[in-house]
């Protein structure tokens, strides 16, 4: 598989290669038996971080309610009803503006103490947490921005094809299907992208545009296994609205944490076979410090 360029330098040797190599199948409940207890703490890190871009969410972003009742109202005014409506809440927009700054940084703390756990290295919870959101800041950040730009174009375009041209070319009903389906599919493989993406930021030093192409790759690549890990996703979010006030409480103790380190053990064999056990270069203490500096 051909992969764009980086720099193999971030500290971390991993598991021995001379060590027997255990059934992954079992090796993960194995890990999960061991870190259980530090994913609670770890869970509960994360969340804090994630309050303002959820509380921004909850307050600039509502279900559309004629949508939801769906029957004639919805046919009488199909192409002006978004899913969603915003609401254009002041304190909703800030604390979305404010949760740029956070949740990216975060989820590269919360990423690389998942890495840690699934590679069997020790870890500090709150200090690693704390010194990968430094660390990895100025990523973080980038990716929240990405992250927003493209959920909102996203939305558009879906909400274009799937209101908006119905309308505007009534003659053009198939075009317009084929139009939601191609930006949902487009969204799914964004998603897998992440899968990949913050694992690839605290392992390596390498430029954004570069983990975003190896990220595309390994979502194509390893299609099978990120639709796998999809469904799994899906089932616990559905489960989690189906049951909200026991979902909010696992969103809350364990399930971010867990999910996470079920994507990231699932992922990570990918990232280690393909840039790390046949790419990792020989660097001296002064190329692996003059490599860090020029990906800046």
């Amino acid at each position: 598989m051909g992969l764009f360029g980086g720099n193999f330098s971030k500290e971390g040797p991993g598991v021995s290669k001379n060590a027997p190599e255990k059934n992954r199948f079992f090796l993960f409940f194995e890990l999960l038996g061991r870190k259980f207890s530090k994913l609670i703490p770890l869970n509960l890190m994360y969340f804090i971080t994630l309050l303002p871009l959820i509380f921004g969410v909850i307050l600039s972003v509502t279900f559309n309610p004629q949508i939801l009742s769906g029957g004639n109202i919805y046919a009488e005014n199909l192409g002006k009803l978004p899913i969603f409506i915003f609401t254009g809440d002041i304190i909703g927009l800030a604390l979305i503006i404010v949760s740029i700054f956070v949740t990216g940084p975060a989820t590269c703390g919360f990423t690389y103490v998942l890495r840690n756990m699934q590679r069997q290295e020790h870890t500090w919870i709150l200090s690693d947490f704390r010194e990968q959101f430094a660390k990895n800041y100025k990523q973080g950040v980038i990716m929240s921005i990405i992250d927003i730009v493209a959920v909102f174009l996203l939305y558009v375009a879906y909400c274009f094809y799937a209101y908006s041209m119905p309308v505007i070319m009534s003659e053009s009903a198939v075009l317009a299907a084929l139009g939601q389906y191609f930006i949902l599919v487009i969204a799914v493989l964004f998603i897998i992208m992440h899968y990949y993406i913050y694992t690839m930021i605290v392992t390596f030093d390498m430029k954004i545009k570069n983990i975003l192409k190896n990220a595309a790759i390994f979502s194509l690549a390893k299609l099978p296994l990120n639709i796998f890990i999809t469904i799994i996703l899906v089932a616990a979010i559905l489960a989690s609205v189906w049951y909200f006030v026991v979902g909010v409480i696992c969103a809350l103790v364990i399930s971010l944490s867990l999910l996470g380190f079920i994507v990231v053990f699932s992922v990570y064999p990918t990232i280690e076979s393909s840039m790390i056990s046949s790419q990792l270069p020989q660097n001296s203490d002064d190329e692996e410090e003059k490599d860090f500096e020029d990906t800046i």
